[in-house]
């Protein structure tokens, strides 16, 4: 380039030039450096600048503007002790390049030029990518100062949004193996699939160590497959499969372990899908080979469970029970076996599931599991209801309500006529709707005012007490390793009956105890003797274990541990009044009489009764025995029947002390108390609250479909609602939101409404408490309006909606056939292309580990957050894969969502800083190992040759490293540090100049001298 400049301009700028050297010349800046490299630092360099680049990226997006930032700093050092001088570099001039996974540059033009800060002096400018696809790139800036032209690169991934699906071909491999695995990856704002996306594989076996990393794109369709062979030794255990793109991941898990999958199955199935009050469940089931032949003469055994509020009855599941649930049958020679249950009690209160375990065993030994569910229901028809008010109804206002109805067993109603009235009001002839698709309903309906709503119980089903005595534990001390002879044992067994009145003794205050009886028995089996604790229930057991006998053998002695229960009996509580002082064991006596009395209470005593007779009592000193008698009461409604007082006063009819008492008279109350203080917590209680009883019924024409009860509390209505129609819009319909006010409400109704389909704000005017939304031809998913707190949503499904069908050529193939399948894809009930993934896997592997299920994808798709899923089954996942057919369902739906999805705003902006290193240190290293290797040489050279009375000073290890760097520049080898300087002894950092330390160089302690001087210090004095 040619520049002119004409005399007096030239003129000019040399008399600027000349003001400004004089100025930097008095000021403690250096000059040159200010003037040549446009570097201000306040000393020069020893040595040259070192030149680092910076780059910063703000914003930067794929078809949008960001800001990038460019920079140039210089590093030195000073010649004293190494002092670091950084600025930044004040002429720069810089280009943009962007470089693809190819290493391919492609220059990228600022919009509007560079501009250089004041604060920092980079350079920046406003720079917008291109549309590219997704994959990993760099932005790089060329950048030329006075001090030289380098690159900085910064990585930009460039990915946008998305969902990822990972999925193998089985959940369960054996070690050998191939592992097939595939992946969908989809844009997340529209779901549409990503081409040729770049992302690696990678395979984590159980310990997480990764044994497979495998750089794969997708290909069409946003598909990508990948497989892994498994070792013969690979660890068993839970394995996973994940494929990452960008900040974009999906994963699979799958299990390796041995198995062998089974050779047959047992399915059983219930006769009825459900069964009522008065019906015999029957529950039908079959055993067969893979190949379908059945398996004879196979035993099923079934365990059952039973699950829901209603309990169902003890002996049911009594597995020893005679009228209990069925435990075992065996297959016919068509492999079929049949379970006949119970009959249903009339106290069925609801639903109620028996679940039965089934395992089958072959003729050959070979064992396989099932399973089977007998639904229980007290009404042939269920509802479930969902309102505007929290599931609640307003009297004295028409409240719309969404009714779903089904069969006890889940069946849809699709068409059928609800009618609903008040249970309490016969005179109501009901409101009545007809069910949509997914047999939904929707009513207006006025409850009325709330009356009171009494609720059956359920039954109580009290478990019978364990025995009240347990033989722990028996030792025979005359046998050698303690045991005593089956016979014994199974003798010992048979005594426990005749033991159980002694556990009246066991206080329900305590409910348990452990005695210990020492036995010995003769030879002829008879008992010579019992040992106990002296308690009275030792006492009563020792009496008892007296009259008993083992079969006749040798001579035995016996250990016995019995563990002793409450036997919920009755207690006989007592209150002492007496008249001059009762004693602790005047009390202890009592409590002991008390107990031994228990069994002449009634079992069945429901309530508190008092004795009809009070005891008198009289101690006397030096006498033990207490004096006692009786004394009758006047009769009174609450008394115990005098039936049962004689058999009372017989057990107080000697009260011994255990020790002398003092004088002292006074008398005993008795009450006769029932078990558990006759708490009625076991007993069936109504349930009686304030609400709404309905009757439900339902017809498809005019078959009677059966009928329920709904109960419903009430509810109060908000100050506003919006309801919007339809709620399940198309693109470019009309929407509709009504303002809907409640008695709370004192404001006004706005002028407009809004509503917020996405990023866009639609606006419409409020007509009669109405506002009406025209929806954009090329919008879907929510739309959003809010006023007051209240708030209405509107969905639109995407246009595309995506059909399959496969069917094969024939219906059965034998063994070794080859089976053809027709894929068929419809899309928006046209036919079209599609990406389909086919698996197939040995049905008998589902006995094993669950397989994937229609709902595998659902996760791909965002959903809305709800409250509680609409009738307990409709949640978001339903409304947003299309799952809701009817209107009324899905406008019932759409009041338990509480949040919708956020919408993706598209392409993420980045933002990132990098800038070139500079170890100064680590680029020291080498040229200075390279110099000492030859200084070593040299130093063996003069060990060798100098005279031997000859030694090596400081001085003369200084020549030394010159020739040594003489030598290497010789060679063309770099001699020089990060800046440029020569390798100076005196340059060099403590830890790199104790290396050439002449103790350190020289092999032979002779050639050095004596007398030793500090080598650091003499460089430091020295500067060689």
């Amino acid at each position: 380039m040619n520049i002119r400049i004409n005399r007096r301009v030239a003129l000019g700028i040399a008399a600027v030039l000349a003001v400004g050297l004089v100025r930097w010349a008095t000021s403690d800046v250096c000059v040159s450096a200010w003037a040549f490299q446009g570097v201000k630092v306040y000393r020069c360099p020893d040595g040259d600048f070192r030149q680092t680049l910076g780059l910063s990226v703000e914003g930067l997006a794929r078809e949008a503007t960001g800001t990038v930032s460019v920079s140039a700093e210089a590093h030195g050092v000073t010649d004293d002790a190494w002092g670091r001088l950084n600025a930044p570099v004040r002429r720069l001039e810089a280009s943009l390049f962007l470089v693809d996974a190819g290493g391919k540059e492609s220059p990228l033009a600022p919009e509007k030029g560079w501009e250089q800060r004041d604060s920092d002096f980079s350079l920046s400018a406003r720079v917008k990518l291109p549309a590219l696809p997704d994959g990993d790139y760099l932005l790089r800036a060329r950048v030329t100062t006075p001090l030289g032209t380098g690159t900085v690169d910064a990585p930009l991934a460039l990915y946008a949004p998305a969902r990822v699906h990972v999925l193998t071909d089985r959940p369960l491999y054996e070690p050998g193996h191939q592992v097939r695995f595939r992946a969908v990856v989809l844009r997340a704002k529209d779901l549409a699939p990503i081409d040729g996306r770049p992302g690696t594989w990678f395979v984590t076996d159980p310990s997480g160590e990764v044994v497979l990393e495998q750089r794969l794109p997708a290909g069409p369709w946003g598909v990508v497959s990948g497989d892994f062979p498994l070792d013969r030794g690979a660890p068993t255990g839970t394995w996973t499969a994940r494929w990452t793109s960008g900040e974009a991941s999906g994963e699979a898990s799958f299990q390796v372990k041995p198995f062998t999958l089974p050779r047959f199955r047992v399915e059983a199935v219930s006769t009825k899908p459900f069964w009522r009050v008065g019906e015999s469940p029957v529950v039908e089931g079959r055993v067969v080979y893979s190949s379908g032949a059945p398996v004879a003469d196979a035993a099923v055994d079934v365990s059952w469970n039973a699950s829901g509020r209603w309990p169902a009855p003890l002996e049911w599941l009594d597995a020893k029970a005679k009228d209990g649930l069925p435990r075992k049958a065996r297959t016919d020679a068509s492999g079929r076996f049949r379970l006949a249950l119970p009959r249903v009690p009339y106290d069925l209160r609801g639903q109620a599931t028996l679940s039965a375990w089934l395992s089958a065993t072959d003729p050959a030994g070979d064992q396989v599991q099932g399973g089977a569910s007998v639904l229980l229901a007290e009404d042939a028809l269920a509802v479930s209801a969902v309102t505007e008010l929290s599931d609640g109804l307003s009297d004295g206002y028409s409240n719309r309500v969404y009714l779903r109805a089904t069969t006890a067993d889940g069946q849809l109603l699709p068409g059928a006529e609800l009618t609903v009235k008040r249970a309490w009001d016969p005179r109501d002839e009901g409101v009545r709707a007809v069910t949509d698709e997914d047999g939904v309903a929707a009513f207006q309906l006025d409850p009325g005012p709330p009356v009171n709503v009494v609720l059956p119980a359920m039954p109580v089903r009290r478990q019978p007490p364990p025995p009240p005595v347990r033989l722990d534990s028996v030792r025979e001390l005359l046998a050698n390793d303690g045991s005593p002879a089956l016979e014994d044992q199974l003798a010992l067994e048979r005594w426990l009956e005749s033991l159980r009145p002694c556990a009246r003794f066991v206080s329900p205050d305590v409910g348990a105890n452990q005695v210990t009886l020492g036995v010995r028995v003769a030879a002829g089996g008879s008992v010579v003797d019992v040992v106990s604790d002296g308690s009275l229930l030792g006492s009563c057991l020792a009496s008892v274990v007296r009259a008993r006998s083992l079969p006749p053998g040798r001579e035995r002695m016996l250990g016995l541990t019995l563990a002793m229960l409450d036997p919920g009996l009755p207690s006989l509580e007592f209150e002492v009044l007496d008249a001059a002082g009762a004693s602790e064991e005047l009390e202890a006596a009592l409590q002991a009489a008390a107990l031994d009395a228990r069994e002449c209470l009634p079992a069945k005593l429901s309530l508190s009764a008092a004795l009809p007779a009070v005891l008198t009592w009289r101690t006397r000193p030096k006498q033990r025995e207490v004096e006692v008698g009786w004394s009758s009461l006047p009769p009174e409604e609450d008394m115990l029947p005098a039936a049962h007082l004689s058999c009372i006063q017989s057990r107080f009819s000697r009260l011994v002390l255990s020790a002398e008492p003092e004088s002292a008279m006074g008398v005993v109350r008795f009450t006769a108390e029932p078990v558990g203080g006759g708490s009625d917590g076991e007993v069936a209680q109504e349930t009686t609250l304030l609400g709404y009883e309905l009757v439900v019924s339902a017809k498809a024409g005019k078959e009677d479909l059966g009928s329920t009860k709904w109960v419903v509390h009430p509810a109060r209505l908000p100050p506003t609602r919006l309801r919007a129609t339809p709620v399940l819009a198309r693109m470019g319909d009309e929407v509709r939101i009504e303002l809907l006010r409640g008695p709370d409400f004192n404001g006004k109704l706005p002028k407009e409404l809004i509503l917020m389909a996405g990023e866009k704000e639609l606006k419409a005017k409020v007509d009669n408490k109405v506002a009406r939304f025209q929806l954009p031809e090329d919008f879907e998913g929510w739309a959003e309006a809010s006023w007051a707190g209240a708030v209405a949503r509107v969905y639109v499904a995407p246009r595309a909606q995506l059909a399959l069908e496969v069917t094969p050529d024939k219906t059965a193939y034998a063994p070794g056939e080859l089976a053809h399948l027709q894929v068929h894809t419809r899309v928006d009930g046209a036919d079209g292309p599609a990406a389909v993934g086919l698996f197939g896997v040995d049905e008998s592997l589902s006995q094993l580990v669950p397989l994937p299920g229609r709902g595998a994808l659902d996760g791909m798709r965002p959903v809305p957050t709800v409250s509680s899923p609409a009738f307990e089954v409709l949640d978001g996942t339903a409304l947003a894969m299309g799952r809701i057919r009817g209107a009324n369902a899905a406008a019932a739906t759409l009041l338990r969502v509480s949040g919708v999805p956020p919408r993706d705003g598209g392409e993420r902006r980045l933002s990132l800083q990098v800038s070139t290193p500079f170890e100064p240190e680590v680029e020291l290293t080498e040229p200075f190992y390279r110099v000492l290797s030859e200084l070593t040489v040299q130093a063996r050279a003069w060990e060798e040759s100098a005279p031997k009375d000859e030694t090596l000073s400081p001085g003369g290890m200084a020549k030394l490293w010159e020739k040594a760097l003489e030598a290497c520049e010789k060679r063309g080898e770099a001699v020089t540090d990060a800046y440029g300087r020569r390798l100076k002894l005196s340059r060099l950092p403590p830890e790199l100049l104790a290396l050439t330390d002449p103790r350190a160089v020289v092999v032979n302690g002779t050639r050095l001298p004596e007398d030793v001087e500090n080598w650091g210090a003499w460089v430091a004095r020295e500067a060689p």
